[in-house]
């Protein structure tokens, strides 16, 4: 871990022992920038107020978070995405990102709020979107693009798997995202 640029963990990972205490060490001895993914699943909890203080614990050792707005809501209660992201940035979350599906996206430093419009696209099969906004945020990150760039970047990756059949064949390359950016005028 000591050579890693990023370091990404989930909420899925808390659901359970020992992953819950590998995933929270993990934060603690990282270094890098350390992004967690709320990932939250229920049929991995017997209720949501249960995995709610593992998430905060884990959003408390991270410097990003990304999550859509149910996910947030188990981890930092309802209210509207700006709420929540505030909420995360309260537990020492330098960066949020709250997905609101059909909404777009909405990302939130101190000092920044963007907000990115979704990207049309005929859904096929959601299975592996999430996976790739969050493999093209890691790409933005270590490329050094801003945060907006990254996350409206992350965005379209997300909808170009959304509208392929398989996702893990369906995983774009950088050229295929900024082709689909272009058709979009992003």
């Amino acid at each position: 871990m000591a050579a890693a640029r990023i370091v990404w963990t989930t909420g899925t990972g808390l659901s359970t022992e020992p992953s819950r205490t590998a995933t929270l060490r993990a934060q603690e001895i990282a270094t890098a920038t350390t992004i967690h993914d709320l990932d939250y699943r229920p049929m991995f909890w017997l209720d949501p107020a249960e995995a709610r203080p593992h998430q905060r614990a884990a959003l408390g050792k991270a410097t990003v978070a990304i999550g859509n707005v149910e996910e947030c809501a188990v981890a930092v209660g309802e209210g509207t995405p700006e709420e929540q992201a505030q909420r995360m940035m309260e537990l020492g979350v330098e960066v949020a990102v709250v997905k609101q599906g059909p909404a777009g996206v909405s990302v939130f430093t101190d000092d920044s709020r963007h907000d990115i419009s979704a990207i049309r696209v005929e859904v096929v099969n959601g299975l592996g979107a999430g996976d790739a906004f969050g493999g093209a945020f890691c790409h933005g990150l270590l490329s050094g693009w801003d945060i907006e760039e990254t996350t409206r970047f992350a965005n379209a990756a997300g909808a170009y798997v959304a509208g392929e059949l398989a996702c893990a064949d369906a995983m774009p390359v950088e050229a295929e995202v900024r082709a689909l950016l272009e058709t979009v005028g992003s």
